[in-house]
């Protein structure tokens, strides 16, 4: 397993994964750097209506939308990228043929995904750190809710992970999966809307935030580690059917 991983890290290195690492959580802290800089006022005032108990409070809330809908999108993007390798250089036919188990290729190009997202929450997490203090948040800094709505991205997006990385490995037209997880980040966002569905997997990125807005005001999130708890186990069963069905597939 460790020299596959090192081939992939090879093969890795001119592709556009660290673009993708690093956009969504930049773009993300740009936005709240624009928006808590020229809009302090105005921040201020939506923080104290929502009776939020600090502007760390605030920040965590008003990044879960946005990294809600980016986060899926950049594990889209990232899927893509690793498959692509391979299906640009119709190397599938040369690596299959290899005396390695398919399974084991499988877990080795999802493992360089999970771990290029988990460097993107890293990052994100580090950044909402480096804001709130650039900023002057009043109180200590609350680690123990950065690294809750950083690190719990990484988990309840596990299902969508596994299913962007199937679809991406198997179907050599990466624009068909890259729709597929657009539509889908997108409908997350309505589904986290209603309470009929926002226990569907698609809706929880929007809700993996340890702070929601409930009718008294911001509080933390009660339904979270249901939340951690259904997208672990459902990841885990949809990346091992996947991997079967990856080695299951014809060579071509």
């Amino acid at each position: 397993m460790k020299h596959l991983l090192k081939a992939d890290k090879i093969k890795l290195k001119r592709s556009s994964l660290p673009i993708i690492v690093l956009l969504v959580p930049f773009l993300i802290l740009a936005y709240e750097l624009v928006n808590l800089t020229y809009r302090g006022d105005f921040v201020a005032k939506q923080a104290e209506m929502f009776q939020a108990d600090s502007m760390w409070t605030y920040l965590l809330y008003d990044n879960s939308l946005l990294f809600g809908l980016g986060f899926p999108l950049a594990v889209t993007l990232a899927a893509s990228v690793i498959a692509n390798v391979e299906h640009q250089a119709n190397g599938w036919k040369q690596t299959l043929s290899l005396p390695i188990s398919r399974v084991r290729v499988y877990l080795s190009k999802f493992s360089w995904l999970f771990i290029s997202l988990f460097f993107s929450t890293t990052i994100f997490m580090l950044g909402m750190f480096l804001l709130g203090n650039m900023l002057g948040f009043e109180g200590n800094t609350p680690w123990k809710l950065l690294i809750g709505d950083s690190y719990s991205m990484l988990v309840v997006i596990l299902p969508i992970m596994s299913v962007q990385f199937w679809l991406s490995m198997t179907i050599k037209n990466q624009a068909f999966s890259i729709l597929i997880g657009a539509i889908s980040s997108m409908m997350g966002l309505f589904l986290a809307a209603a309470q009929t569905t926002r226990w569907f997997p698609l809706a929880y990125p929007s809700q993996a935030s340890t702070v929601i807005l409930q009718y008294e005001g911001l509080g933390y999130n009660q339904d979270l580690s249901a939340y951690l708890v259904i997208s672990f186990c459902l990841g885990i069963i949809l990346l091992v059917l996947g991997s079967f069905q990856f080695a299951k597939r014809e060579v071509k």
